[in-house]
């Protein structure tokens, strides 16, 4: 089972699994929605196959938590 992880974001706190992690690409399940985010230099976007966006911020809090745990 994949260890659960927590991003923060000012005063939340998001918890995700991660479920595919490459040096350019991290799909991650945060609440039962599945998460594409890719590297675009030296900032992450969302993939454009995401049926939901997830705001830079919280992308920000993500890749934080995923590279650096």
């Amino acid at each position: 089972m994949p260890e659960r992880l927590a991003a923060q974001l000012e005063t939340r706190i998001f918890y995700f699994t991660v479920e595919n992690q490459k040096d350019s690409e991290l799909s991650i399940l945060m609440y039962n929605t599945p998460y594409t985010l890719v590297s675009k230099g030296d900032k992450w976007e969302n993939h454009a196959g995401n049926k939901m966006t997830m705001s830079p911020a919280l992308i920000d809090a993500v890749i934080a938590t995923a590279y650096h745990s």
